[in-house]
């Protein structure tokens, strides 16, 4: 009976991990908090920095191009976090750009910390860092991320031919890898960008859980070899 007992108590606990796991990944808001230049660019101490710049264009010929920036934070607020930024330029074509959709790679478990962090940030005119980002832009009216993918939505009318978003982005406990990204357009063409532009995006480590399960697996089986 005690044996049974054991086991028992052994498997709610894996099911307890289980449930856990499967809570974290509900849809939910992203704070999008309006940061300053000075603690995006300088505050938060950028170091390993890591770019990526990736055309996009649409069946009508609609075209520009995403420019993501993945750095790692030794100071301020997000010190001892990744932090990744994304902005959206539309060159030239018809319609406009109302929203952009990130694949994390693996689960969105992976976006944020506690609480779930996403910011956005106009680099000012004449400044020096980040070269790769223009000034100003269309700014996000919302940050949010469902079970499957990170969504932004841009303030109305969108991101016109000509026009750039403002810096957006999240910050992660986790390392950078590549994923693509769906840009929502309306007017002339509606279909995805071919092929899909891709973007930096945090990457998850090895699951707790698993690490967790494959321990209670063998304390099973030490059980089973002393019974």
């Amino acid at each position: 009976m005690f044996r049974l007992l054991g086991l028992k108590t052994i498997f709610s606990m894996a099911l307890a991990c289980l449930t856990l796991v499967a809570n974290s990944v509900t849809a939910a808001p992203l704070s999008n908090t309006t940061v300053s230049w000075t603690a995006f660019a300088s505050t938060w101490a950028p170091t390993n920095i890591q770019v990526l710049e990736s055309p996009f264009t649409f069946a009508d010929g609609a075209s520009g191009k995403i420019v993501s920036i993945a750095y790692f934070s030794t100071g301020g607020t997000t010190a001892g976090k990744w932090v990744y930024a994304y902005q959206v330029i539309f060159n030239s074509g018809a319609g406009k750009i109302h929203g952009i959709y990130i694949s994390p790679a693996g689960s969105t478990t992976t976006v944020g910390v506690t609480p779930n962090f996403s910011f956005k940030v106009s680099k000012p005119s004449g400044a020096g860092e980040f070269p790769q980002f223009l000034s100003n832009g269309v700014t996000t009216v919302s940050g949010d991320y469902t079970d499957s993918e990170l969504v932004w939505v841009f303030q109305a009318p969108g991101i016109l031919a000509g026009q750039n978003s403002v810096v957006f982005g999240y910050v992660s406990d986790f390392h950078p890898t590549v994923a693509s990204a769906d840009l929502s357009k309306v007017n002339g063409s509606s279909s995805l960008p071919t092929p899909l532009p891709l973007v930096l995006v945090a990457s998850p480590e090895p699951s707790g859980f698993l690490l967790l399960s494959f321990g209670l697996l063998g304390f099973v089986g030490l059980r089973r070899r002393f019974k």
